[in-house]
């Protein structure tokens, strides 16, 4: 009993602070804002495959799962390409997708995390398939983001020709390889328009809080952040160079 009210006292202020937040974050929209239709729910698509790296995954569906306490309209799900469990890097855990490619509604927001470098390079030179449905997706999405080293899936559907873009620094040179992108590096992540690419692995929890910003106001990202005690610096000079 004891430990169900503290439960409910804790969502009580954390949803207090959430909406205090909004409430002096009005003013605090970036020039970018998206809109999206009032109660409508906004369908966010997770690609997921075999060795996935879990973090790329789970960092933005934590920050989208913080921000339905706020804003129930995040409509999140995985979807591969069939409906057969998929295991994430290491081995640890599987998962049972929501959809499979056939089945999935149309995303507003893609996600698409990346793996090791290897796991990734054979992906996009044997399936097809994958290629074809984050094209298909792209084309009708508000938001493409991809995590890490997701960034080659993209630039490999040809999404990121014509567009800044950045990547794990393990994978910036096969990047590189694409002459249709304008690499960035040393940063946590890149938007040019519609598509939102970050660099590595952690990196995609700060691309998540900036979609965050751009949909429900930058305070909503910055309480995400609290919560989640993540440091929004974006300072990048702890990599080696």
């Amino acid at each position: 009993m004891n430990h169900m009210k503290k439960k409910t006292s804790y969502l009580l202020i954390l949803l207090i602070g959430l909406f205090s937040s909004v409430a002096r974050g009005q003013k605090d929209i970036p020039e970018t804002h998206i809109e999206f239709v009032k109660d409508k729910k906004i369908n966010v698509a997770f690609l997921i495959y075999d060795q996935v790296e879990a973090l790329d995954l789970n960092g933005p569906i934590d920050v989208f799962a913080k921000a339905n306490l706020l804003d129930p309209r995040y409509n999140l799900y995985t979807v591969a390409q069939t409906d057969d469990k998929v295991t994430s890097e290491g081995g640890v855990m599987g998962l049972m997708p929501t959809y499979d490619f056939k089945k999935a509604p149309k995303a507003d927001i893609l996600v698409v995390p990346g793996a090791h470098p290897d796991i990734v390079a054979k992906l996009c030179e044997e399936n097809q398939e994958l290629l074809d449905w984050v094209r298909q997706q792209d084309a009708t999405s508000k938001i493409t983001m991809s995590v890490c080293v997701g960034g080659i899936i993209l630039s490999k559907a040809g999404l990121l020709n014509g567009k800044k873009a950045t990547t794990h620094f393990m994978t910036i040179e096969a990047l590189r390889s694409n002459s249709e992108v304008n690499v960035v590096d040393n940063v946590r992540f890149v938007q040019d328009g519609k598509i939102i690419t970050t660099a590595g692995i952690t990196s995609g929890i700060d691309g998540t809080l900036h979609l965050i910003d751009l949909i429900n106001g930058k305070k909503v990202g910055d309480k995400i952040a609290e919560i989640l005690y993540y440091n929004r610096n974006l300072d990048m000079g702890f990599m080696k160079s």
